[in-house]
């Protein structure tokens, strides 16, 4: 026996199956009607509808005496429904009948994932997806929030389709003054960031070629990385930079730290050899970037125009990624 299947999916909703066969036989063609097939699933062999369907996510059986030519017809309706983390609700993956739907993001390595509302949140929770989600026309399988993406809305389409492109598949539902929240805490952020700017003398961006050379990297057992798309450095040992200061100036160290590590981390930072201070980071933190800042004594700065800041293992520890080094005048206004 042959079957032949001829189908659209998965973009298309049908199926149809062929069968070919030396002599008639009787025998149970047992289909399967998919969990996620919506409203208006239909079987129909040679053109006539079966009825009394089961429930989804059981079998269709169909038995007789099956011939050369007999055709049966499958609807597959795909319907969209949101797929929420076991333990955040608020949390979910939007799923098209089986196909997960990816968010696109932008360029491949030009999107900052870790920046306070880079990846928009959806002011859709406790609706039904359907409100605010629609099919692009004559492009089946694309979709585009409606009027619920904070800061923007955002094109969906199937995961397997995006190419080369920043995605996401896991998406924060808010409702729209959880949003309001979130946007000033966004706008509190901004301010903290513009007023650290306006402070800062100088600034290094670990994990990038030009930046580390023009501060004169050096280390031993270290190495760039990436998180989330961010640039950083990790080192075994110890890494170094030479960094501006303003010594008519009282001045600080700022780094940044990533605070879910896969183990704890623990490591000194010191400014023209001398101990300035000691850095914890955990493992397995609720994940977020994170600033630290550490008090340059006076007596190391003199009448410098810059200073080594070194990254020193401790206690048998690797130093954790480092996202920036920002030497700043710590008497400015932030």
């Amino acid at each position: 026996m042959n079957l032949a299947v001829d189908t659209g999916f998965p973009e298309g909703e049908s199926a149809s199956l062929k069968l070919t066969l030396q002599s008639p036989r009787l025998f149970t063609l047992a289909l399967r009607r998919p969990a996620w097939a919506g409203e208006g699933f239909a079987v129909k062999v040679d053109g006539e509808e079966v009825k009394d369907l089961p429930k989804p996510g059981a079998y269709v059986a169909l038995k007789r005496t099956w011939k050369t030519g007999d055709t049966v017809e499958l609807v597959l309706p795909k319907a969209l429904r949101l797929e929420p983390l076991p333990d955040n609700p608020r949390r979910v993956a939007i799923m098209w009948g089986p196909l997960v739907l990816a968010g696109d993001l932008g360029p491949e390595n030009d999107f900052p994932a870790w920046k306070p509302g880079a990846i928009p949140l959806l002011a859709a929770a406790e609706r039904p997806v359907e409100e605010w989600l629609k099919p692009v026309p004559d492009k089946p399988g694309d979709f585009r929030s409606d009027g619920v993406g904070r800061e923007k809305d955002v094109d969906f389409m199937p995961f397997y389709r995006l190419h080369r492109r920043t995605y996401a598949v896991y998406w924060d539902l808010v409702t729209p003054p959880e949003w309001e929240k979130k946007a000033a805490e966004y706008a509190a952020e901004q301010e903290r960031e513009r007023k650290l700017g306006v402070a800062t003398v100088g600034f290094v961006q670990p994990g990038e070629m030009q930046s580390e050379r023009d501060f004169r990297q050096q280390g031993e057992q270290t190495w760039p990385d990436r998180v989330l798309g961010r640039p950083c450095r990790r080192g075994r040992k110890w890494f170094s930079f030479d960094l501006p200061v303003d010594p008519t100036h009282p001045m600080a160290l700022v780094v940044t730290y990533y605070s879910d590590e896969w183990r704890k981390r623990t490591f000194e930072i010191q400014v023209e050899g001398q101990r300035v201070g000691e850095q914890v980071v955990e493992k397995g933190g609720p994940p977020r970037f994170f600033d630290a800042e550490y008090a340059v004594p006076k007596a190391l700065l003199g009448d410098k125009k810059s200073v080594t800041v070194r990254f020193q293992s401790a206690q048998g520890s690797e130093i954790a990624a480092i996202f920036g080094i920002r030497t700043i005048r710590a008497d400015a206004e932030r």
